[in-house]
């Protein structure tokens, strides 16, 4: 008797119902992680040190720790290794957060991505010539823009780049152009002078870092991240902010909501 077996006229081969073999890797590694194996150094054993135990190819033993990563059980560190995940994705609503009720009552939208985990920012303030599709977007060319460039963090942990640019005439005098820009943020300060925003548009692009955005954040070259550009306009439809962020894609989720 061969090896496959009919059942109603359909023939059935046996090696359909076993498991890719990444998928056993990925599951005795996620078995092992809650064992506690792995608690004490919070490490994973290196990829080549996985292909040796396994014995089996390199890609598949990293197609088994991308399944872990997409359960959100481990995370890769730039020229570190694999590690436990214990940094708790930020949940980025995109229209949640900058909706008029949250910087319009004082509130930073940063309060809405981080409510009461810790953060720091490092910020760079200047006036500066805009680049020039900066220049376009904003209709300001042959003119100075102020430039507020910032570095995020929490939990000990880089999660975001950004760098914004507003239009000269509408900073000047105003707290756009200090560290501290006041309760509201510069949304706030946009509102009193009259150029509040009243909608946003936000372009995503999802890629591999370059070297120097992979040291900037701290993620291996592997990590993907997450680049939104968003432009601000105000009630007349004149755009008053161009904000280009770049995300650690393995520091948020992206949520979307919106009525029908």
């Amino acid at each position: 008797m061969d090896a496959t077996t009919t059942t109603g006229g359909t023939v059935k081969d046996p090696a359909q119902g076993k498991k890719p073999r990444y998928v056993e890797i990925a599951d005795e590694l996620r078995a092992r992680i809650k064992s506690g194996l792995y608690a004490e150094t919070g490490k994973l054993p290196s990829e080549r040190a996985l292909t040796d135990e396994f014995q089996t190819a390199r890609n598949t033993v990293r197609d088994a720790l991308q399944l872990l990563r997409i359960d959100d059980l481990i995370e890769s560190r730039g020229g570190s290794g694999v590690y436990l995940r214990t940094f708790r994705r930020i949940q980025r609503d995109a229209v949640e957060r900058l909706s008029r009720k949250q910087w319009g009552a004082g509130r930073a939208i940063w309060d809405k991505d981080l409510h009461t985990r810790d953060r720091q920012e490092e910020v760079d303030i200047k006036e500066v010539d805009p680049p020039e599709h900066v220049a376009r977007t904003l209709g300001v060319r042959g003119e100075k823009v102020w430039r507020r460039s910032r570095l995020y963090r929490s939990e000990n942990r880089t999660i975001q780049q950004s760098t914004a640019w507003y239009p000269a005439d509408l900073a000047e005098g105003t707290a756009i152009t200090e560290r501290n820009t006041g309760p509201g943020g510069v949304y706030a300060r946009l509102d009193e002078i009259g150029h509040g925003p009243t909608r946003f548009s936000e372009e995503i692009e999802v890629r591999l870092p370059l070297s120097a955005e992979s040291k900037m954040l701290g993620i291996t070259m592997s990590t993907p991240i997450i680049l939104i550009v968003r432009t601000a306009y105000d009630a007349e439809d004149r755009p008053v902010e161009v904000n280009e962020m770049m995300l650690d894609s393995d520091s948020y989720r992206l949520i979307y909501t919106f009525p029908s």
